[in-house]
């Protein structure tokens, strides 16, 4: 047996190592292969679709779908523009909107009051029903035009209405504490849900 593996073992392992020093010369000769850099196709990504109900001092008021991102600028303008008496002072338009908001656009219509003679204590005196001042719509300074409403109050009535939606009866006011019982008893007469 050692006598065939010296006679044809030798021969075999000396071509193995001739062919594999070749190879490896061969290798080191040949160019590496060139790698492409290809920038990656930009993949589309889904825009969500939120609902926001756009109402007050708006063209059309309603419900409109804007896409994820939207501004309250945006809502404005899908629901026709702002009126012309509407007061869009009171708002940040650049302030985004959620899924499910309920936007009110103020009105610029001031307190309706009545005459008052020389010398009495000036206070707010609707004429008719039709003349109070309705809460759902009302901006921050109309609010404020009532007595016992200050700035704090006649915002959280509307930061109220923007989160929960339109009050349905003027009690909801008082059931919420935006006002306490007195102010309450003082604007009942002046004011409306509409």
């Amino acid at each position: 047996m050692q006598k065939w593996l010296v006679g044809v073992g030798v021969p075999i392992l000396a071509a193995v190592a001739v062919a594999g020093s070749l190879l490896g010369i061969l290798a080191l000769r040949s160019p590496a292969p060139t790698i492409e850099v290809r920038p990656r196709d930009p993949v589309p990504t889904e825009v969500p679709t939120m609902y926001v109900h756009v109402d007050g001092a708006v063209a059309a008021p309603g419900v409109y779908a804007l896409a994820g991102g939207a501004r309250v600028f945006d809502a404005v303008d899908a629901a026709g523009g702002a009126t012309d008496d509407a007061d869009v002072t009171q708002l940040n338009l650049a302030a985004r909107v959620s899924d499910g908001q309920k936007l009110v656009i103020p009105s610029q219509r001031p307190a309706v009051t009545t005459a008052q003679p020389e010398g009495a204590d000036a206070k707010l005196e609707p004429t008719d029903a039709t003349s109070r001042i309705n809460v759902n719509t009302a901006s921050q300074r109309v609010l404020e035009s009532l007595p016992g409403i200050g700035p704090v109050t006649a915002g959280r009535v509307i930061q109220y209405r923007q989160a929960n939606g339109p009050f349905t009866r003027i009690e909801q006011l008082r059931d919420a504490r935006l006002v306490n019982a007195a102010t309450f008893e003082r604007i009942k007469s002046l004011i409306a849900v509409e």
